[in-house]
């Protein structure tokens, strides 16, 4: 068995962020200090692992006094991304499952432990999501509004994990939506009519402790996504 080096652990680290839209296209990420203090590693692990992003067209490094780390967009191949999704359709019907699965029961049990200042944050969020919607129904579908929007979501979506105090469940919810969204976003180029709708029933369960709705409605929501998906990949 190979041991991994450190370099790609911190790699793996800040790739997950960025599919799960912790940071965007342009933004800047920690300095190498406070990711070394984040992380528990050396600067030389740091550099390696920037340096192996930056390989991979996800950032650009810049050494100096006015250097950083900027995240840079993904690049797009939406005419394979499509190929790949088709031929690979048992694959993204396992990646929903495993999301209902997962992503039901971390509603459930945020209905149970769930703290007022949870569900302040979420009704934060529902604001910003829907603001964001409103401006993509009057035409906003620039490559930046969608992308806040992803990162919205997730924001979401993980907000309910971290409301169940649960760190295995936590990190089970954010790997169902990368299994989801890698294969997804690269074609995902707009935001649909309906990518708000449940949110605020299922806020609305969580916050009134009820575990059994707070579970069906997300289902019925994933669901939902997963239906428009297919409809969408029978069109094309």
């Amino acid at each position: 068995m190979r041991q991994i080096p450190a370099h790609e652990l911190v790699a793996e680290q800040i790739r997950r962020a960025l599919e799960l839209g912790r940071f965007k296209p342009g933004d800047k990420l920690p300095t190498e200090r406070e990711l070394s203090e984040m992380l528990g590693v050396s600067y030389t692990v740091i550099r390696a692992a920037m340096t192996q992003l930056d390989r991979e067209g996800l950032v650009s490094v810049r050494r100096g006094r006015n250097g950083g780390v900027t995240v840079l967009a993904p690049p797009r191949d939406e005419a394979g991304a499509k190929r790949t999704l088709r031929e690979n359709r048992v694959s993204l019907g396992n990646a929903f499952d495993y999301r209902v699965i997962v992503e039901s029961g971390a509603a459930r049990l945020a209905a149970q432990r769930r703290r007022a200042a949870d569900v302040v944050q979420l009704r934060k969020l529902l604001a910003a999501m829907s603001a964001h919607l409103a401006k993509a129904e009057v035409g906003d579908q620039s490559p930046h509004h969608v992308t806040e929007w992803q990162a919205l979501d997730s924001a979401f979506h993980l907000k309910i994990a971290e409301a169940c105090r649960n760190e295995y469940l936590f990190d089970a919810v954010a790997d169902a939506r990368r299994a989801m969204w890698l294969p997804i976003g690269a074609i995902f180029h707009h935001v649909e009519p309906n990518a708000n709708d449940y949110h605020d029933a299922i806020v609305d369960a969580i916050e009134a402790r009820d575990e059994a709705l707070a579970a069906a409605t997300m289902t019925e929501h994933i669901n939902t996504t997963r239906h428009t998906v297919e409809s969408w990949l029978r069109r094309r």
